[in-house]
């Protein structure tokens, strides 16, 4: 089968590599029918989270067909269409019990006590592969798999997997209510996610921060107001929109390889600054807000304990309350289907670019360095 693999920093190829095959009775194996490049692609792609098996697949947000069952699987089928989450979980342990899924005890065999396993994700997160490819595996099928309606698309179920449960996530953290005003820092995918679900959860006015104006414009669409940075300080018109009061929940949407340098994409020559757009939210804070926190910081060859320098002193002088770490996709994909099929959100409107799998390299490329206009692309094997 053909397969996006990791080769090492800023060097993937699409290679031949063999099919996968049902390991455990508990295992199904997917025709992948569609996958996306994440934002959190990228740090594996720039060689941060130490990716450690070249010849890995990448790819942990996918969609596709039931091909091979598990004498064990009782609930999946042949031919069922599915989208599993980027989380891999056993369903069993006390983890999973407690809805912490990107915990689960059982999933990475790396590392058995730590974060839990993912789809394409290095030793970090299990050594699995991902779902750039023609074909996946799939373990612990029925907890994993969820099935679509045949009024859901494709391209829209494919969000599922991470982008749109994630941005809920970071709305559900930050304890976002019906009349907030909502601040998200960063409309990349998981932003206008965050965005598209501060809207959903009630939210009366969502504010979305970036410097990228396609992003900005999406984010217009789905309803939100932007601000671009550049142009405007955030902090100054949000606080005058709110009477000087703030906003109510805001969501960090960006992560650690944040860069404060415009359209400039992280990379030897840019310098990292990890706290910039968490910095801005906790200005444009209410007293006493929470901040939810699904973009990622992670430890790296560099800093394996990911240490950033933290204003702890204005967090609490506002008393500022924060929440962070991976979505638990499975406490939240299968409603935000419900709101898919019912048409009540349409999370495909993301999407900017649709190519076939051989294009993963140079589109890899164009997204990190922010070139094409690309802020989503779907891949078809």
């Amino acid at each position: 089968m053909k397969a996006n693999v990791y080769m090492g920093p800023y060097k993937l190829e699409v290679k031949d590599k063999p099919k996968p095959k049902v390991e455990r009775p508990t295992d199904v194996v997917l025709k992948i029918t569609a996958t996306c490049i994440c934002g959190s692609d990228l740090h594996l792609y720039h060689g941060l989270i130490a990716p450690d098996l070249p010849g890995q697949t990448l790819g942990h947000e996918n969609v596709g067909v039931v091909d091979e069952v598990g004498s064990a699987v009782q609930f999946v089928k042949k031919g069922d269409r599915v989208v599993v989450p980027f989380n891999i979980s056993c369903g069993a342990c006390q983890f999973c019990n407690s809805g912490l899924w990107s915990m689960c005890d059982n999933a990475n065999p790396y590392n058995p006590k730590g974060p839990g396993a993912a789809f394409g994700y290095a030793k970090l997160l299990g050594g699995y592969d991902g779902g750039q490819a023609e074909y996946l595996r799939v373990p612990w099928a029925d907890t994993m798999c969820l099935k679509i309606p045949d009024n859901v698309r494709d391209d829209q179920a494919v969000l599922l997997a991470d982008i749109f449960p994630t941005g809920f996530f970071g709305c559900d953290i930050a304890g976002v209510k019906p009349g907030h005003v909502v601040v998200v820092g960063g409309c990349g995918p998981v932003g206008l996610m965050a965005q598209m679900s501060a809207l959903l959860r009630g939210a009366a006015r969502v504010y979305a921060t970036d410097r990228v104006p396609a992003r900005l414009e999406l984010a217009k669409k789905i309803g939100a107001v932007p601000i671009n940075v550049d142009k405007e300080d955030p902090v100054k018109r949000i606080l005058s929109d709110t009477d000087g009061w703030g906003a109510d929940a805001c969501v960090e949407a960006v992560g650690y390889e944040a860069t404060g340098k415009g359209v400039m994409a992280p990379g030897p020559k840019v310098e990292a600054k990890p706290l910039v757009v968490l910095e801005t939210l906790m200005k444009v804070a209410k007293k006493g807000a929470v901040i939810g926190m699904p973009g990622l910081f992670a430890p790296t060859p560099a800093d394996p304990e990911g240490r950033v320098s933290f204003p702890l002193g204005a967090a609490f002088t506002k008393e500022l309350g924060f929440r962070m770490g991976q979505c638990n996709v499975k406490n939240y994909n299968r409603y935000l289907m419900q709101a898919i099929a019912d048409k009540r959100v349409d999370p495909s409107i993301v999407i900017t670019h649709r190519e076939p799998l051989e294009k993963a390299p140079q589109l890899y490329e164009q997204f990190d360095k922010r070139e094409g206009g690309i802020v989503k692309v779907l891949l078809k094997p």
